[in-house]
């Protein structure tokens, strides 16, 4: 596989759910969990570059604690993040190569992200132009009414939960950023940013232990996982 990709991991997070700690800097398996991630990143093989979006308090707090700068785990260069989630994934991505043809953005609270699902994303954004890692809806989904019941229950065929990687042929993401009107609100995610120019992004099947780390749970889980692996 042709190793022309920018990888973004964004840790630029505030983790109010997660005590109000950066989950990047959380404890997991006995390192970080940016180290975890960086980790899986390095081993796809789609992967040119690694820029990671990081604040600098949270940097000084990860060489305080664990002993080891962004850049000895794996990073490339290092930006410092904007005051919301999508400024600092557009720091990211301005941050990256010009000789990158795909430029991927993914969650630092996404840790169990495997090399192989960041290759396929690649590969997808390569073909179709943009693509994201995304887990098909198993469960019946229901709308509330008014009062806590149930209003009705929607269909689930053909909707899928959004995860990461996500990401574009660089100059197609380069412009997604710069075309966003805030009239329409904040941006969820790159695709969303890439759906409103008119681009339809390839859906890239994961699997559910591809999760986001959100509450003290979710990190049980994971160390879980990594146990029975």
């Amino acid at each position: 596989m042709q190793a022309d990709t920018s990888v973004v991991v964004v840790a630029a997070g505030q983790g109010r759910r997660m005590g109000g700690h950066n989950k990047a800097l959380l404890e997991l398996d006995g390192e970080a969990v940016l180290a975890h991630v960086l980790r899986s990143v390095r081993a796809a093989r789609c992967v040119r570059e690694i820029v990671v979006v990081l604040n600098p308090d949270d940097a000084d707090a990860l060489r305080a604690r664990w002993q080891h700068s962004a850049e000895e785990l794996g990073a490339d260069r290092v930006v410092a993040g904007g005051a919301e989630r999508w400024l600092s994934s557009r720091n990211g991505c301005e941050a990256t190569s010009t000789e990158s043809g795909v430029v991927l953005v993914h969650d630092a609270a996404r840790v169990l992200v495997a090399p192989e699902t960041i290759d396929a994303v690649a590969r997808a954004a390569r073909e179709h132009g943009c693509a994201l890692a995304a887990e098909p809806l198993a469960d019946t989904l229901k709308r509330e009414a008014p009062g806590g019941v149930v209003d009705e229950t929607i269909p689930r065929e053909g909707l899928w939960r959004a995860q990461t990687p996500q990401g574009a042929r660089r100059e197609l993401l380069l412009e997604a950023f710069a075309h966003w009107d805030l009239a329409d609100g904040l941006p969820t995610d790159e695709c969303m940013l890439l759906e409103r120019r008119g681009l339809r992004p390839a859906l890239v099947p994961a699997p559910a232990s591809n999760f986001k780390l959100t509450t003290p749970d979710d990190l049980a889980l994971a160390r879980a996982l990594i146990a029975a692996r």
